[in-house]
């Protein structure tokens, strides 16, 4: 009797997911709009996660190093350790978001003021390059029959009445971008709000998420998956931390090279190399691509100097620096960090080419651990 309910129960199951599966064939833009509404409803707490788990590096620094000088003051001795705890905690949290805060200005104030300049080169020499392609089309097509057919068919009224038709499109856009900017900048501010709490109260949160999983599952499957998130958080943190040590060294050598060979918008492009050498594989080609444009308007020939210079750099880099800084730490296979890049810069743009990394390693270290266990027990059996 208990074997034929199991089996009813099995193909109930089965039917269930069939039917389940078809209508989830039949509706996929249902259901990835539903999916896109939830993730947008919980897109600040997601981003309080993450700005959490990313302060907590420089944090725990700041937190280390103060509990370290309170213990030589004896005045520090005499409060409350619990209070004193907190208040080192406060600290730490405003100190790592000055220095994130600090970091980007300045990264901000390097750049945009020379992207700006370029600009505003380029459109001062607007005039310039429409005489010189006036005196062209002057010199080879003006006597053009074709040409002068295509002028006389061009309805100035009709363009005339083509842009004021616009003009309602642009009101409408301007007003969709602003309260995109309005919305941006609330969204930050609970995702900053959320991280904090994360923060402060990190080791409870801990202690909490610990006794639902061992209450929900057995104590096997528990350990699993803690095991999981704490190789998932170390395999990050490491990533994270190396790809700066690894872009700040590679952005002083851009930078010294720069100066050597006299080539303009040195600190400028440093910075810019060394930020976009975040992103694994084709962040350095950006920072390249960008410093050629900010050089060419400048100085032509000092570009293609610049890009000769940075491919060799890349190479010492990938070739010497690279390995010896970053190691084994992330311990992936170049062909898988390739795939990575490409796969996650596909599904979620340059957030993607930033974790898809960190992701590819830590499904890998799973499965390579997963195969390796299953051929032991394999080897046992046969033995």
């Amino acid at each position: 009797m208990k074997e034929d309910k199991k089996e009813i129960r099995k193909w109930l199951t089965l039917i269930l997911v069939a039917i389940v599966g078809y209508w989830a064939i039949n509706n996929l833009s249902t259901i990835g709009n539903f999916i896109g509404k939830i993730i947008s409803i919980i897109f600040p707490f997601i981003l309080g996660g993450s700005l959490a788990f990313i302060l907590n590096i420089p944090m725990t620094f700041f937190e280390r190093k103060l509990s370290q000088i309170s213990k030589t003051k004896k005045n520090m001795k005499k409060k409350n350790p619990r209070k004193k705890s907190k208040l080192l905690r406060i600290i730490a949290i405003l100190f790592a978001i000055a220095v994130i805060i600090l970091i980007f200005t300045l990264i901000f104030k390097l750049i945009v003021p020379e992207l700006i300049s370029v600009v505003t080169t380029l459109m001062n020499n607007v005039p310039f390059y429409v005489e010189e392609i006036t005196k062209f089309a002057q010199n080879n097509i003006g006597n053009s029959q074709e040409i002068n057919n295509l002028i006389e068919q061009i309805n100035i009224d009709e363009i005339k009445k083509q842009i004021l038709d616009l003009i309602p499109n642009v009101l409408t856009s301007s007003i969709s971008i602003v309260g995109g900017i309005v919305s941006g900048i609330v969204n930050f501010v609970i995702a900053i709000i959320f991280s904090i709490y994360i923060l402060m109260d990190k080791e409870k949160l801990k202690r909490q998420a610990t006794r639902i999983i061992y209450a929900y599952f057995n104590r096997k499957r528990a350990e699993k998956i803690i095991n999981l998130g704490r190789t998932t958080s170390n395999i990050f943190k490491k990533f994270f931390t190396v790809q700066c040590l690894e872009a700040t060294i590679l952005g002083t050598l851009c930078l010294l090279g720069m100066l050597i060979l006299r080539i303009p918008y040195a600190i400028s492009i440093s910075v810019l190399i060394g930020v976009t050498a975040l992103i694994p594989v084709v962040g350095s080609f950006i920072g390249i691509i960008v410093g050629v444009i900010l050089i060419v308007a400048v100085e032509p020939i000092k570009a293609i100097v610049f890009v000769i210079f940075v491919l060799i750099l890349q190479q010492i880099e990938g070739n010497l620096i690279y390995p010896r800084v970053v190691g084994s730490s992330v311990g992936l296979p170049g062909m898988w960090v390739l795939f990575a890049v490409t796969v996650g810069g596909s599904l979620a743009g340059i957030l993607g080419m930033l974790i898809g990394v960190p992701v590819a390693t830590v499904i890998y270290t799973f499965l390579r651990e997963d195969v390796l266990e299953k051929e032991k027990f394999i080897k046992n059996n046969n033995t």
